[in-house]
């Protein structure tokens, strides 16, 4: 058993490895998940602020335009002529305009973040992918490096290699 515990710390070596980078790349996917939600959260706020925008621009034109007909009526009594003081309506089509442009703003921001939480779902996907491959990768590299060093060579054999070392395997590779 002496002559095989290097090989079998080796593989235990390469097996700590390949566990450590797939744990990271779940890590990792993990972590961009809860990203692109947070992303989704402060998007659906930005809706929340979208329609609140809206509403408030709505009701401030239409008590501007309250205003503006009550103020409207009280100059028409005063002066006792029809349409001689008549309201333009520009106030009231600002107000609704600003409104528009900060609902819109809103809107999109809101969009971006949508856009940017797939992004990072996709990103947690590939980096989970890429550390599987790169897990993988390095346990064959290093496999590799080993067999190709002669590390696998069963001691005592005149017959060449064997893979695995003979790990498991008592003298002369009998069970």
């Amino acid at each position: 058993m002496a002559k095989y515990g290097m090989q079998i710390l080796q593989a235990a070596a390469y097996a700590v490895t390949a566990v450590a980078a797939v744990r990271s790349a779940q890590s990792e996917e993990i972590n961009a998940n809860a990203q692109a939600d947070a992303l989704n959260y402060n998007a659906k706020a930005l809706d929340n602020q979208a329609v609140t925008a809206w509403q408030q621009a709505n009701a401030s034109e239409e008590a501007h335009r309250r205003r503006a007909r009550q103020q409207e009526g009280a100059l028409r009594a005063s002066l006792n002529q029809t349409g001689t003081a008549r309201a333009t309506g520009v106030g009231l089509l600002n107000l609704r305009y600003e409104g528009q442009i900060k609902a819109v703003a809103l809107e999109d921001e809101a969009k971006l973040n949508r856009y940017q939480a797939v992004s990072e779902r996709i990103r947690g996907k590939n980096a989970k992918r890429g550390g599987y491959l790169s897990a993988a990768s390095s346990l064959l590299g290093n496999f590799a490096g080993d067999y190709s060093a002669g590390k696998f060579k069963k001691q005592g054999s005149s017959t060449g290699t064997s893979v695995g070392g003979g790990i498991g395997r008592g003298v002369g590779g009998k069970g």
